[in-house]
């Protein structure tokens, strides 16, 4: 019997499968501890894909849910959906709890020190979780790239911007996507498997950056994501994806940990590179001396 909605408004995906562990075979309990762990995965992927990722087959997830009480696995992936849109809370939404926090709780100190706690450990949660080999594989890849394009829409933007920046001191063949007088259409045209494109896009999820994710995937060219969570749209279209934390107590996610990530892997790339972006680097600055770009201390 499926479980009824209003016990669906009470009970996580966990609650269902905490009750009826006991009863599973060994194989169906390794499935109901994946769904239980990955709820967005399941209300975002296809049976195939969760099939595939963990090796088991997808009747073993249809037996899981009628098991679990469920009609079918449609049903299960439907609560986990209802399950996800009920933890979500959109920005208007964080700003009130954020206000009636701050007249409620002042036990908490300090909002700053807050915010300070939350980043700090977004950036914990990187170093965890970061892969030494796979920053420095994808730096190798952007130093053989023919051309790389910098790709973020919305509050992401000014990452790509900075990304570009720095990578403008030491580079000749980066660009932010949009940013010159070339059209994006005309830089995707032109892309091809001798490129590589880096993406940034955290929910919301700006439609546009996905879209064009989606362009250059098909292109040939490789895509490497810089997103928030495994469920992001953004994944399916990349060759290697990077998670980065964004809780914050304000209304507004944090990118603190985008900005540290993104740092590491301009440095890798740059030490990567030859003798030639060193001495890059060093005539550009001679330069914007030259032209008077610097406040030059007269004391």
């Amino acid at each position: 019997m499926q479980p009824k909605n209003q016990m669906q408004s009470a009970l996580t995906i966990k609650d269902h499968v905490s009750a009826r562990m006991g009863k599973l075979s060994p194989k169906l309990r390794q499935a109901a501890h994946y769904v239980a762990d990955h709820p967005e995965e399941v209300a975002t992927r296809s049976l195939r894909y969760l099939a595939g990722i963990t090796e088991m087959s997808p009747p073993t997830f249809s037996r899981l849910a009628t098991t679990l009480g469920y009609k079918n696995y449609e049903a299960l992936r439907e609560d986990c959906r209802e399950q996800i849109s009920r933890q979500r809370l959109i920005f208007g939404e964080k700003a009130r709890v954020l206000q009636e926090s701050d007249s409620t709780e002042p036990a908490q100190g300090l909002f700053a020190l807050r915010q300070a706690a939350a980043a700090i450990d977004n950036i914990k949660l990187l170093s965890q979780s970061i892969d030494p080999e796979k920053i420095e594989a994808v730096a190798n890849q952007i130093v053989s790239a023919r051309k790389v394009v910098l790709v973020g829409m919305m509050s992401s933007r000014p990452f790509v911007d900075y990304m570009g920046y720095m990578a403008s001191m030491a580079f000749d063949n980066w660009q932010v996507l949009g940013a010159g007088v070339e059209s994006v259409s005309s830089t995707l045209a032109g892309m091809d498997k001798s490129d590589l494109a880096i993406v940034i896009s955290k929910a919301p999820f700006a439609t546009r950056s996905i879209e064009i994710a989606k362009e250059i995937s098909n292109s040939g060219a490789r895509v490497v994501g810089i997103t928030d969570k495994i469920s992001s749209p953004l994944c399916i279209h990349c060759d290697t994806s990077f998670f980065v934390s964004t809780d914050s107590p304000q209304f507004f996610s944090s990118h603190v940990a985008t900005l540290v990530l993104i740092e590491s892997l301009m440095g890798t790339v740059v030490a990567r590179s030859g003798a030639e972006v060193g001495r890059r680097i060093a005539a550009v600055e001679t330069m914007s001396h030259r032209m008077g770009e610097y406040f030059e201390n007269s004391l």
